[in-house]
């Protein structure tokens, strides 16, 4: 265990790490709060099943260094094993590198994009 007097100096310094690494992620981060936000307001409403399918969908764009720091990305929903992609460019997606690691994803047969 850490002594009181060590743990108090390195407090700031492993909050500041943590907050810098928040920082960073910011826009993935805003994405998961988004989605567990309505995952309350429609759990009984929506099948937990597509539910877990779309958390699947989710940390496969977090894992992606790509996908998880575009900027045109703005969110993502999952229904019915269909993958929508809400954007900012109607250009994006792009099917041949992006994509196809959503497609590999359990339960997704397709991927599309919604031009907002």
């Amino acid at each position: 265990m850490i002594p009181r007097v060590i743990n108090r100096r390195i407090r700031p310094m492993w909050i500041a790490a943590l907050a810098g690494a928040a920082w960073a992620n910011r826009d993935d981060l805003n994405r998961w709060f988004r989605f567990a936000r309505r995952f309350v307001d429609q759990r009984k409403t929506r099948p937990f099943t597509e539910v877990v399918t779309e958390a699947r969908v989710r940390a496969a764009v977090s894992a992606d260094p790509l996908l998880r720091r575009d900027p045109a990305l703005k969110d993502l929903a999952v229904h019915n094993g269909v993958v929508t992609l809400i954007t900012t460019s109607p250009t994006w997606p792009d099917p041949v590198t992006q994509v196809q690691h959503l497609l590999a994803v359990k339960g997704i047969s397709e991927v599309t994009s919604s031009h907002l």
